[in-house]
C-alpha cells in the first residue's frame, strides 16, 4: 500500500514471466475500478502480514476464471504461480479473488463473482477423489460435513476463528471472527457449494457484525 492507502505494485520477476510497466498499469487501473465496488483497498490495509492462505486456493481462482473464459487476461494481471501446499500471504490472495470475481461478473457485480468462485471451490473438492471418499464416509450428514469443513479450514488458513453451533437436527450457526475474506460473498458461496455438492438444499442467512466478524445461519 502507498502512504495514501492506494494500491501500488512493483515489477515482479518469476521464471519466464515479467510484469512490465504497461501491464502493471493496466492491473492497477482494473484493481482501482474493482475497489469502487468493494472494500478491497481498505481491507488490504487492515490484513496483517501474518495472515496466510494455502496455495491451492490461489489455483482455484485461476481454475474458475479460466472456466469462465477470462484466463488469458487474469494471467496477464497475475502471471505468478504459487505452490499448492505452501502458505502464501492473504494480501496476495485478496486482489486475485476480487479481480477474478470482477472478470467473471463485471466490476459492479464483483461480489457475485466471488460467490461463484467460493461455490466452485466446494464443488470441485467434493467431486475430487478425496472429496468423494469423504462424502461417503460422512454419509452426507450436513452436521458432519460442517464439522469437517471447519477442521479443514484450520489447515488452510492461518487466521480467523470459526465455531460451530448445532441447533436441533436441521439448523447450524457458524460463528466467524477475524475472518479477512468476504463473509457475505466468497465464503457464502463456499457454504452454498458444500451443500450443493452433496445434494442437500439449504437456506443461508448472513449476519455481519462488521466486515471481519459475523455468522452464517444454515437451515436445511
Amino acid at each position: 500500500m502507498s502512504p495514501r492507502g492506494e494500491l501500488s505494485y512493483s515489477w515482479t520477476l518469476i521464471p519466464g514471466a515479467l510484469i512490465r510497466p504497461m501491464q502493471a498499469s493496466h492491473r492497477n487501473d482494473f484493481i482501482a475500478e474493482v475497489s469502487r465496488h468493494c472494500d478491497l483497498a481498505e481491507r488490504l490495509s487492515l490484513v496483517p502480514p501474518s495472515a496466510k492462505v494455502r496455495g491451492i486456493y490461489f489455483r482455484s481462482i485461476e481454475r474458475a476464471v479460466k472456466a469462465g473464459g477470462h484466463g488469458e487476461r487474469f494471467d496477464t494481471f497475475f502471471p505468478e504461480r504459487f505452490a499448492a501446499v505452501l502458505w502464501h500471504p492473504a494480501a496476495e490472495f485478496l486482489p486475485r479473488l476480487a479481480v477474478g470475481g470482477a472478470l467473471l461478473r463485471g466490476p459492479e457485480r464483483v461480489h457475485e463473482g466471488m460467490f461463484e468462485i467460493g461455490r466452485g471451490n466446494a464443488i470441485a473438492f467434493a467431486e475430487s477423489l478425496v472429496g468423494r471418499m469423504l462424502v461417503r464416509f460422512l454419509d452426507r450428514d450436513p452436521r458432519r460435513l460442517l464439522r469437517q469443513a471447519i477442521a479443514g479450514r484450520r489447515q488452510s488458513y492461518s487466521f480467523g476463528r470459526w465455531d460451530l453451533e448445532l441447533v436441533g437436527d436441521r439448523q447450524a450457526i457458524v460463528n466467524m471472527a477475524e475472518e479477512y475474506l468476504y463473509l457475505d460473498s466468497y465464503l457464502l458461496g463456499a457454504a452454498q457449494g458444500t451443500f450443493d455438492a452433496v445434494g442437500v438444499p439449504v437456506r443461508i442467512q448472513v449476519v455481519l457484525h462488521d466486515r471481519f466478524n459475523g455468522q452464517h445461519v444454515l437451515r436445511w
